[in-house]
């Protein structure tokens, strides 16, 4: 049997890379230590993806291909008006074949925000969940396709939705 560097290659075809790590056949010890690494890659991708969960879910699992999107600040008088009389609820009586409706609150989401360029509220926009703008794209940042700025009434943001149906 040929040996070298701390490989060795014959019948029992062992490989040592090092302290307490080694691949091959052999002692049962390796395939504890292999399946070790795996369990820790394993646990740490899984922490990866629970932490970033909302982004995966908006960028993977989006069905719909247009966003109508309300951004909101819970000191903004004019925010508190609009919430006051029920009219994104209801508007979330509605199935919408190619819109969703997601509610943002500036506090949990400054940096879509700011990569939006979003400095009013109430705000409500209309983007392409399929397109990225410009500088964004490599983030992700979806396109801006109209901003609504009409009076904030059901039946005025309803017919802007239908739009995009």
């Amino acid at each position: 049997m040929a040996k070298t560097n701390g490989m060795s290659f014959g019948k029992g075809l062992n490989m040592n890379l090092g302290k307490g790590v080694s691949m091959g056949k052999g002692k049962g010890s390796n395939n504890i230590t292999l399946t070790g690494i795996i369990l820790i890659s394993a646990v740490f991708i899984f922490a990866i993806l629970i932490a970033n969960r909302q982004q995966i879910q908006e960028t993977f699992f989006s069905e719909k291909r247009y966003s109508f999107e309300y951004y909101y600040m819970d000191t903004c008088g004019h925010c508190r008006v609009f919430n006051s009389k029920g009219i994104w609820e209801k508007l979330n009586t509605h199935t919408f074949n190619n819109v969703s409706l997601k509610k943002y609150d500036r506090e949990d989401h400054k940096e879509r925000v700011k990569s939006l360029g979003i400095t009013g509220f109430p705000a409500f926009i209309m983007v392409d969940n399929t397109a990225t703008a410009g500088a964004g794209a490599s983030t992700g940042t979806p396109t801006i396709l109209a901003s609504f700025e009409e009076e904030r009434t059901y039946e005025n943001i309803l017919k802007f939705i239908k739009n995009y149906e």
